[in-house]
């Protein structure tokens, strides 16, 4: 005869419970209640109260504004697909728009170099933008260019437009990329630049591009809010 245990519910998740309750009852934007009113009104240690927030940032129900919680709306779903971010953000009805950072010019070091089929020292262009959400910074992405292909581009490109549409524009065709994707925390400057605490759960997405010959296209870093963004992905046998 076998007998079932039944999973043990922690203290944490029963008051994470609760707040869910509390947080159905306020609109999206309405500050949260902070960690001591919390912990006074459902009778538990700060720390339990803590940790039932860090659960509810991760699966994106609030999100964290400076010292102020707040109550989030919707994570955005982007499709890992060769496609614009802003066009699938305008696909679920929502604004998007882009904050530079800065534009660069590098030379390749050997990592690089391999990664965009170059020469170690050939130019490289950066290009660092803040990707925003209904006026939310969710996303820091950095692009890296062989100069070669795009002649003029620091001087012509609306930094605030797809930078695929401008690449495609130049007659270069999108053929495939090669993604990896991994957790991380932002560091201090990318939190500054996010607009969030370092303790904030980020996805941290890299990308090699390529043209129907097989040579690169781009390389790029892309840092988002785990808390305020997820991935989907379609796969076929």
């Amino acid at each position: 005869m076998t007998s079932t245990v039944e999973p043990r519910v922690l203290k944490h998740q029963i008051v994470r419970a609760s707040i869910e309750e509390l947080l159905d009852g306020l609109e999206i934007g309405a500050a949260v209640p902070s960690e001591r009113d919390l912990a006074v009104r459902f009778d538990v240690a700060r720390e339990t109260v803590r940790q039932a927030l860090r659960e509810l940032l991760v699966a994106g129900r609030i999100e964290r504004q400076g010292k102020t919680t707040l109550v989030a709306g919707p994570k955005l779903v982007l499709p890992l697909a060769l496609g614009s971010y802003t066009e699938a953000a305008r696909a679920e009805g929502r604004t998007a728009t882009r904050i530079l950072v800065g534009w660069s010019r590098l030379t390749a070091d050997t990592e690089l170099a391999g990664q965009l089929a170059i020469e170690p020292g050939d130019p490289v262009v950066q290009l660092e933008r803040v990707l925003t959400t209904d006026g939310v910074r969710l996303g820091l992405e950095t692009t890296r260019l062989p100069a070669y292909r795009y002649p003029g581009l620091i001087d012509t490109f609306d930094y605030t437009r797809s930078l695929y549409a401008e690449i495609a524009s130049r007659g270069i065709a999108f053929a495939k990329a090669v993604d990896s994707i991994e957790t991380t925390l932002p560091d201090a400057r990318e939190a500054a630049l996010l607009t969030v605490d370092t303790r904030t759960p980020m996805f941290l997405l890299k990308r090699v591009s390529y043209d129907p010959d097989g040579t690169p296209i781009e390389h790029r870093r892309s840092l988002y809010r785990g808390d305020r963004m997820t991935f989907t992905a379609i796969q076929t046998p």
